[in-house]
């Protein structure tokens, strides 16, 4: 056993488990070459003994960094309850692998964003996680020339060493549109994200289509964006409101955006849902939580950070791999916000929950 009063070393180790230094190191270093029991023997000694390995050592033997950097370009950062989400769930995953997470929070108006993408070069990080709304079409192309394997979310991108995940932005508009439609709703603002941003393309597509089956004309003026923040769909239904005496619903392409929509509303001296519904899309935890409760189209943040994070480790490992894009379902998650609804049901991806 070490000696009392300093650190105990391998050698420590290889002593007191009966084996070799080679072997103890070999145990360390996840070779794979060490049969089971003896791998075994050796790490509950290291555990009677308090031993903690380096992780810097690890990292030189191997000559890895063990670093993963994920770049959010977003106006209001972590504040965002839907990234909180699907940080937590890149997290949860690249610690259980053993890297480190190094997080970089950048404006989207930010012009000096090849600062981090130069941190993570000269950090030698070993993958890259990209979310946000980019502020500029180069991005992609320019992480991709470096080689190191990215894993883009929310942002359709694929290269040789990149792909990406998302959810089915198209049709979780198109649903929430026509949950509106079916309500007898024919004049429907929609609150978009950014103008420059894919997914709220993709969501603008699902809200035309759905107009579109429905026969109800498009009007580009009752479309606006809101920017992703509670203060620019509010800003943006009280315009409408002004503009469009009519309207008598509107679908916000997210649940911050939707929420910022209700104080509007209600500012304006208007009921939901009486005069005017309201349907967001995210489902964060907030959406049960207000008054009315909000009707919402659900993606699964955490789960598109778990899917996310072992996309890219699977990059990592196995270079030749052929990246792999994967587009999530998402489910209409009816509660008060919207009216006409007075049951609980659940199944065909739809929820529909009252008295929330």
């Amino acid at each position: 056993m070490a000696r009392s009063g300093r650190e105990p070393t391998i050698k420590d180790i290889a002593k007191a488990a009966g084996v070799s230094v080679s072997t103890v190191s070999h145990v360390l270093n996840e070779y794979g070459d060490i049969s089971e029991d003896t791998e075994q023997r050796v790490r509950e000694v290291m555990k009677e003994l308090n031993y903690h390995p380096s992780a810097l050592a690890r990292r030189l033997v191997r000559k890895r960094s063990y670093i993963l950097q994920l770049l959010l370009f977003s106006v209001e950062g972590l504040r965002h309850p839907f990234f909180y989400e699907v940080i937590c769930g890149i997290s949860a995953e690249t610690e259980k692998a053993g890297y480190d997470l190094v997080l970089s929070i950048k404006d989207v108006r930010d012009k000096k964003w090849r600062d981090s993408l130069k941190r993570c070069y000269e950090s030698r990080s070993e993958g890259i996680f990209v979310m946000g709304t980019l502020p500029g079409p180069e991005v992609p192309e320019e992480i991709e020339s470096s080689q190191i394997p990215a894993l883009f979310i929310d942002i359709p991108f694929e290269g040789a060493r990149a792909t990406y995940v998302t959810s089915d932005n198209i049709g979780g508009a198109m649903t929430a549109t026509r949950h509106l439609i079916s309500l007898g709703h024919t004049c429907i603002g929609l609150i978009n994200g950014h103008v420059i941003s894919p997914i709220s393309n993709q969501r603008l597509s699902g809200y035309k289509q759905a107009l579109e089956m429905h026969g109800i004309p498009f009007d580009a003026g009752l479309v606006h964006p809101g920017d992703f923040t509670e203060e620019g769909g509010g800003e943006v239904t009280a315009r409408l409101l002004k503009d469009y005496p009519n309207m008598t619903a509107v679908f916000a392409g997210s649940d911050i955006m939707a929420i910022g929509a209700m104080k509007a509303i209600r500012a304006a001296g208007l009921k939901i849902p009486d005069d005017i519904a309201v349907i967001g899309f995210d489902d964060i935890e907030f959406a049960s939580y207000v008054r009315p409760a909000l009707s919402t189209v659900k993606q699964e943040g955490e789960v598109m950070g778990k899917k996310a994070a072992r996309e890219l480790l699977k990059l990592i490992r196995y270079p030749d791999r052929k990246p792999c894009k994967q587009v999530l379902s998402t489910e209409l998650v009816i509660r008060e916000s919207c009216g006409g609804c007075k049951v609980y049901h659940q199944g065909g991806g739809v929820q529909v929950v009252s008295g929330v």
